[in-house]
């Protein structure tokens, strides 16, 4: 009786693991405007015991990692699960950006030109309003 007990209560209970922070997603195909030929093809992989704490971040930041710690965007992303007996891994392969580049061979104003047309923000010159 315990053991079917304990069985059940195993086979209800669930729980929630967060998969990935992002600034910018998509699984559409977007043209960014980017030059590709800038970045640098790059992947990472992680594998955890019994899939606890599996996550996409720690592929991904393997994957920049290994571009080079000037490299912090990925596009053409492509995110893998693989679940074995035991094993669960994530894998992330795409295309390094180096954001800092983009920015220089745009220029200033021309960054803030695809900054716009790309419907993306710069946080530092946001306004935030005040609820008093």
């Amino acid at each position: 009786m315990v053991v079917f007990a304990l069985s059940a209560i195993l086979a209800l209970s669930s729980c929630t693991v967060r998969l990935v922070d992002f600034t910018t997603i998509s699984s559409k195909n977007v043209n960014l405007g980017i030059d590709r030929s800038l970045g640098k093809k790059t992947s990472g992989e992680k594998s955890y015991f019994l899939g606890i704490g599996w996550n996409i971040k720690d592929a991904l930041d393997e994957a920049l990692e290994k571009a080079g710690p000037e490299y912090d965007m990925l596009i053409d992303g492509v995110v893998r699960y693989s679940s074995y007996p035991f094993v669960s891994s994530v894998s992330v392969e795409g295309t390094a950006i180096k954001s800092s580049a983009l920015k220089k061979s745009l220029g200033d104003a021309g960054y803030k030109l695809w900054l716009e047309k790309q419907n993306v923000f710069d946080a530092n010159e946001v306004e935030v309003a005040s609820n008093k």
